[in-house]
């Protein structure tokens, strides 16, 4: 979980401060025909507008809209709040410094645009640093590491195994979306499941409904996404059972952590290999027509990579592989697997 802290707000504060006093000078100075006013707006502003953008900020963190994705939406909403807030700011003061109610509107309204492309340009730049961005429970995952100790269960994964007839496994399809992942994991499992397999599906979509739901899909979050899955499958795999998992798992670094987790003796890897075209082709829930349109960003195989596996034990073109096909031949690899090592 991030935490946004206050000195974050106060470090955004000083460098829009700079850069929108510097603004509010020249603009002065433009309208009036005067460098002095000018500077004596600019200044005067400075203390007003630090408080009223720490307020803003401060506001705009207990704000939900754009913020689990952190869209470009949430920056241009954050930009015509904040340009009402300041702007009115600017007109009064130029207007008391003035005399002239006349200079305030036409410093406040002239600032409208630059200051609203300015501000846009501040929110994007400090979207990509991480000062001030730390983990909300960071002491408490320190004592809490320092105090951890691994249970030791009575009853071991073998004998669950020998309870159920059969070793575990995990079966993950990789692929793209509509590439046939999820269909290909329903067969098998269904298959499995009528010889007497002990089995469970994980499925991307139906986990980030319940325990990834509050993940994005940032390349941070992919992977967090994929971590923890690794972990809830890692339990199957404790428990005896053989996992169906159907998702992307676009990146190389990511699938080896997987395996990692689970171990490689526990993995078959299932690389569902249709082309971008096909899937293109596909598209029942028009996602790639979403993507290609810029409603959905960082869509894997559009604007974020897919990286193929290369390693992986069976690979499975579904454009030249009849369906039946394909799920014999993983079933093939998948009962050797899990009758050999009894």
């Amino acid at each position: 979980m991030k935490e946004v802290s206050h000195k974050r707000h106060i470090a955004k504060a000083i460098t829009w401060r700079c850069i929108g006093t510097l603004d509010t000078i020249f603009l002065s100075w433009f309208i009036t025909g005067d460098p002095f006013m000018g500077l004596q707006i600019g200044l005067a502003e400075v203390l007003t507008k630090m408080l009223l953008y720490y307020l803003h900020e401060r506001l705009w963190i207990r704000i939900n809209l754009g913020k689990q994705a952190i869209s470009q939406w949430r920056h241009i909403l954050k930009t015509i709040s904040w340009r009402l807030v300041g702007t009115l700011d600017t007109m009064l003061l130029a207007w008391i410094i003035s005399g002239n109610p006349v200079v305030g509107l036409k410093v406040g309204m002239v600032e409208v645009v630059t200051k609203m492309l300015l501000y846009y340009l501040h929110e994007r730049a400090w979207y990509k640093m991480d000062y001030g961005i730390k983990d909300r429970n960071t002491k408490e995952n320190i004592l809490t590491k320092n105090s951890i100790s691994p249970q030791e269960y009575t009853v071991s994964q073998e004998q669950r195994s020998a309870l159920k007839g059969h070793k575990p496994l995990v079966v993950w399809f990789s692929g793209l979306s509509g590439s046939g992942k999820s269909t290909l994991a329903n067969l098998v499992e269904k298959k499995l499941f009528e010889k007497g397999i002990h089995t469970y599906s994980l499925d991307g979509d139906n986990i980030r409904t319940g325990l990834n739901k509050n993940i994005g899909f940032t390349s941070e979050e992919r992977s967090e996404n994929i971590r923890r899955i690794a972990e809830v499958t890692k339990l199957f795999i404790d428990s005896g059972t053989v996992v169906i998992a159907a998702f992307i798992t676009p990146l190389k670094a990511d699938r080896e952590t997987l395996k990692q987790i689970v171990g490689e003796h526990n993995f078959v890897g299932v690389f569902v290999n249709t082309s971008l075209e096909e899937c293109e082709r596909r598209d029942v829930k028009d996602l790639y027509k979403k993507a290609r349109s810029g409603e959905i960003k960082n869509f894997t195989g559009i604007d974020a990579p897919y990286e193929k596996p290369v390693d992986f034990d069976i690979t499975i073109n579904t454009e030249s592989c009849p369906t039946e096909e394909a799920v014999e031949r993983i079933l093939v690899v998948v009962e050797r697997r899990i009758i050999s090592r009894k």
